[in-house]
């Protein structure tokens, strides 16, 4: 890919590289029931508030929620450009899986 824009643009990979933004990241575990931590996209509450926070940071930073593949967890990432906000954000997200998968 770098190299097909490197092409495209006539552009040196150290040009191209300037224009990538770096945003704050947090990343906070929900501790849930570990035959549950798959059900958070089952569940339409949580289900929902990922959705309004991926639509909400969409273009301006990213949302990822995975299951841990060896904890009984559920990781909540989330970049953007507040590092305050998303922190809040994430910790308010692991908070509503716990309580939702307990």
């Amino acid at each position: 890919m770098l190299i097909k824009a490197m092409l495209e643009s006539k552009q040196k990979a150290s040009t191209l590289g300037d224009m990538v933004r770096t945003y704050p990241q947090v990343l906070i575990n929900a501790k849930v029931n570990s035959s549950k931590k798959h059900d958070y996209e089952k569940d339409q509450t949580i289900r929902m508030a990922i959705q309004k926070l991926e639509e909400e940071f969409a273009g301006n930073g990213r949302v990822l929620i995975r299951p841990s593949g060896t904890e009984p967890l559920v990781r909540v990432m989330i970049e953007g450009e507040d590092q305050d906000y998303i922190t809040k954000k994430a910790r308010d997200l692991a908070d509503l899986i716990e309580e939702k998968l307990k």
